[in-house]
């Protein structure tokens, strides 16, 4: 159901931004409800030791997942502005059409990047040096998961366009539908129930990848018989050079940006798996990553929210409006991030213990980790509101500067000279990851104050 457009550029900006918003948070929720899944039963599959390695194996595979996909990431950051500004200036055809072009590239750079992730892992997984345990699990969920990533990205496509084009409750009933599935093959796959045969890692891998097929079924069905007025056709499927240009020239920056922070997030873990307690830090930060992205929700939903509202408002060149979601934006998510901080700073030993609760040196490491980033978690919210604010405008080389910058000149510094060069141990890594986003913070609000995004990118 789409938001009627006069209501996202005269309405209450509040009031809009949460309707835009409110099913992206449920979508965010269902997706950290995929990893939580994941992470609950593979926590508990097998016992202490083996629940520690499989854990610590997801948590070594998804940054080497991410620096394969991350590259296309750019094409959902191109959907978001061209189809959000085309809606917003009342071209709802050329919307459609650029949500075709968009489905075309992203299933053919899939396709590459399934088939290259493939024959990278081995290489990749020596690098990190970990357990043997570890990388054997770690490779046998990459596998699978990388066959599944054209499905991840038909569905991203999706999400993308019709939420940009006002439309987020759809996206949100065919995500329900995926994690619900998935929440009910996770326990069968893992564990063996009903018959199945004890798969582990690989049952969780599985899982995700079926559940990933059928709502990108659903998603290819719905947008080429039409939903809230958005109707994909055969011949917007065919690459056209002006669309392929303006896609690149949007999502590249971006892409770049994404992977970088990839292949940053990547070498944050080799950093990890080089302390003396690599199994248990590796555990307790993928432990303390999820529960962490909890508070993410609600950034999730307010900036999405935002940025097609950014879209909607710069397509009908309504700049002063564009300008005014930004600042209600900002403020919700950094006072939102910090109340949720603080609950987390409170109950800590509890939420580590939910997920591992048979691993007590996990327990106490993750506890350590909520407390000590914690500091950095409302900061976040001013980077991501920055950003969906340029993703909006469709200008991403701002994107690319500030994930560079908070990932590799911020967080891998920081976290390398305080855990590894002055022998601080994970406290050191744990101390230069909530540097890196309070440091990120000042530099994206000077590249708002620049007023570089007050410009559209359609014709």
């Amino acid at each position: 159901m789409k938001i009627p457009e006069k209501d996202i550029l005269e309405g209450n900006i509040l009031r809009v931004i949460f309707a835009l918003g409110w099913p992206v948070m449920v979508t965010s929720l269902l997706e950290i409800g995929y990893n939580m899944a994941d992470t609950f039963w593979l926590g508990r599959w097998g016992g202490g030791a083996n629940a520690t390695n499989a854990v610590a194996a997801m948590e070594i595979a998804w940054p080497i997942i991410f620096v394969m996909i991350s590259i296309s990431l750019g094409f959902g950051v191109a959907g978001i502005s061209l189809v959000s500004q085309y809606t917003g200036a009342g071209r709802v055809d050329k919307a459609a059409e650029s949500a075709g072009q968009l489905v075309s590239l992203g299933i053919l750079m899939s396709i590459i990047l399934s088939i290259a992730g493939i024959l990278i892992a081995p290489y990749f997984l020596k690098i990190m040096n970990v357990d043997p345990a570890v990388e054997r699990y770690a490779y046998q969920y990459m596998v699978i998961i990388f066959l599944g990533i054209p499905f991840m990205f038909i569905t991203a496509i999706f999400v993308s366009a019709l939420r940009s084009y006002g439309d987020p409750i759809t996206p949100m009933l065919v995500d329900s539908l995926g994690v619900g599935a998935n929440i009910i093959l996770d326990p069968i796959f893992i564990n063996g129930f009903f018959g199945f045969p004890e798969l582990g890692v690989v049952g969780a891998a599985l899982a995700t990848v079926i559940t990933r097929s059928i709502s990108s079924a659903i998603a290819l069905y719905l947008l080429f018989h039409g939903i809230s007025g958005l109707k994909i056709k055969l011949k917007h499927l065919r690459l056209k050079w002006n669309f392929a240009k303006k896609v690149f020239q949007i999502g590249l920056p971006a892409s770049a940006g994404q992977f970088s922070s990839a292949f940053g997030f990547f070498i944050l873990a080799w950093i990890i798996a080089s302390l003396p307690n690599s199994t248990v830090a590796l555990a307790a930060y993928g432990v303390g990553d999820r529960i962490i992205n909890i508070t993410f929700i609600v950034v999730d939903g307010i900036g999405m929210g935002m940025a097609t509202m950014i879209g909607h408002a710069l397509g009908a060149e309504k700049y002063e409006r564009a300008r005014d979601a930004f600042k209600t934006s900002l403020r919700i998510t950094f006072l939102i991030l910090a109340i949720g901080t603080a609950l987390i700073m409170i109950f800590r030993h509890q939420m580590v213990a939910f997920f591992i609760p048979q691993s007590p040196n996990v327990i106490e490491e993750g506890a350590k980790f909520l407390i000590i980033f914690g500091i950095g978690i409302p900061f976040f919210g001013i980077i991501a509101t920055v950003e969906g604010l340029y993703r909006g405008a469709g200008y991403t080389v701002p994107l690319m500067i500030i994930d560079i910058v908070r990932l590799w000149v911020f967080r891998i510094a920081f976290s390398y000279l305080l855990g590894i060069f002055f022998a601080l141990g994970s406290t050191g890594v744990w101390i230069g990851m909530a540097i890196s986003n309070i440091a990120s913070a000042i530099l994206a609000i000077g590249f708002y104050l620049s007023g570089s995004w007050k410009r559209r990118v359609i014709e």
